[in-house]
């Protein structure tokens, strides 16, 4: 498969302000509900996403309607309009108390506190309503929360917006974080760290999600992430580094330019990375370019020493459009760094589907350098069971050993 036989957005530079528009509504709920959203046309053609969520919406003239069961994160394609991120939130109990001195509260408004940097047992709250012009750092601490409704945008001078750094107990829950200038989150050697039902938005280059990097249980579950660059992307760039423990759940994951869903990599230089678990996820798109050529939906890329092992894939749904439904590739340990190549064993993928026919590529490196024991079981393209390497998706090389059907 050729990349330029597939549509021109695959290949373009999709940094213009129209490509990148979207709208956001946001607002709490408890139980199910009636929605009806009004557009400034006729509405010809409607979607509502993640499609695993089976909701049937109803046209008349220029409005929409659905049934929402209850909270939930909604990605609406209406007509050729900018899509519409749609956060029904549950509710929030208890809301914590403006008076406590260890919480940093912002109530509805605009608010500009820029870089905050937070110490042990402090909680940034951040109310429904409340837009926080700002980022967070913290160094060495332990109990940090950052919860709410609102929206902490990065719009302002740092680069690097969310940042916390050998520390412990980390919680960011509820809010919506945009407009990081960079790598959106990048959780550096932490431990015990949870990410609950978080919303992040990116738009310009290197707008990654939410990177753990060298860090150790981990938790990333029922978040919506719409990303221009990689959505989640789990690496370990310095080489004493080891990841181990990352849980990936319940998430939605739209990587709009250059984008994995999910990867593992590129910079892989710690000794090693093992206990990963991606489960019960929607990736609506993945595209774009790289320095393997172009993005997967999700991946393991190992660009440098690491050994990557004992990594599960399970009950992970594929909407188009995607360039590669999957990847595993040693690289010579270059792409973004100088280091010797690494080795990938011991991946599982249960029940995965996709919904195109692209390429899964399973590359390893040399004969010292290989990818070993991959398993896929119950995996279907376009509803037609994967049961063995002859697919015509499959691009194996002869460093590649042990891989089943089941």
């Amino acid at each position: 498969m050729d990349i330029e036989t597939l549509p021109d957005w695959f290949t373009a530079t999709p940094y213009t302000s129209v490509q990148q528009e979207l709208h956001i509504t946001n607002f709490s709920c408890r139980n199910q509900i009636q929605v009806e959203i009004e557009v400034s046309e006729p509405v010809k053609t409607a979607s509502v996403h993640p499609l695993s969520r089976g909701i049937i919406s109803k046209i008349e003239g220029n409005k929409l309607f659905f049934t929402l069961p209850g909270p939930d994160k909604l990605y609406i394609l209406v007509n050729d309009l900018p899509p519409l991120c749609f956060f029904a939130n549950s509710m929030e109990e208890p809301v914590p108390d403006p008076d406590d001195p260890n919480i940093r509260y912002f109530g509805p408004g605009v608010h500009k506190p820029g870089m905050m940097h937070l110490s042990n047992n402090e909680t940034v709250y951040i109310a429904g309503g409340a837009i926080v012009y700002g980022g967070i750092r913290t160094n060495g601490s332990s109990n940090v929360r950052i919860i709410g409704r609102g929206i902490l945008d990065g719009n302002f001078e740092h680069q690097r917006m969310v940042v916390p750094e050998n520390s412990d107990q980390i919680e960011f829950n509820g809010i919506i974080i945009r407009n990081g200038r960079n790598w959106t989150n990048t959780v550096v050697n932490c431990t015990n760290v949870l990410y609950e039902d978080v919303k992040v938005i990116s738009f310009g280059p290197g707008g990654d999600g939410i990177n753990p990097l060298g860090s150790k249980h981990m938790v990333i579950n029922n978040c919506f992430l719409r990303c221009s660059d990689d959505c989640i992307a789990i690496k370990s760039p310095d080489s004493t580094w080891v990841v181990e423990d990352i849980l990936v759940t319940n998430n939605t994951m739209i990587g709009f330019a250059f984008s994995d869903g999910i990867t593992i990599g590129f910079e892989t230089n710690g000794p090693t990375i093992s206990d990963v678990t991606v489960q019960n996820c929607d990736i609506l798109m993945a595209r774009g370019g790289s320095r393997v050529d172009g993005h997967s939906a999700f991946s393991v890329i190992c660009d440098g020493p690491a050994i990557i092992s004992d990594v599960q894939f399970e009950n992970i749904r594929v909407e188009s459009p995607v360039l590669k439904l999957f990847e595993l590739h040693i690289t010579d340990g270059t792409k973004y760094g100088i280091n010797p190549p690494g080795h990938i064993r011991n991946i599982r993928l249960k029940n995965i589907s996709w919904t195109s026919e692209r390429p899964i590529i399973l590359q390893g490196f040399d004969e010292n350098h290989r990818i070993q024991n991959i398993i896929f079981e119950n995996c279907n393209i376009e509803g037609q069971p994967l049961i063995n390497t002859k697919h015509p998706v499959f691009q194996i090389n002869e460093f590649v050993d042990d891989v089943r059907f089941e």
